[in-house]
């Protein structure tokens, strides 16, 4: 099992639709609004290193309304 940590930065005011959003996503164990350089904090969880990066093409970059992220992977 993979875990990731995913900050992610919002289009001003949309904050709580990409919040609304990432909750519907299986994957997603947790998701929190947060202040500072970063809008959102997610932590998700994967089987993979592959299945993991088609995740985060797939579902966190199609998220309407997410400019950026960063993703950090637990050890």
């Amino acid at each position: 099992m993979v875990t990731a940590f995913i900050l992610a930065t919002t289009k001003t005011g949309k904050e709580r639709e990409v919040l609304n959003d990432l909750k519907e996503i299986g994957e997603i164990k947790e998701v929190h609004n947060v202040y500072g350089d970063y809008d959102v904090f997610i932590k998700a969880e994967s089987s993979s290193l592959d299945n993991l990066n088609e995740f985060l093409v797939r579902k966190i970059q199609s998220v309407p309304n997410i400019m950026m992220t960063t993703t950090m992977i637990g050890l």
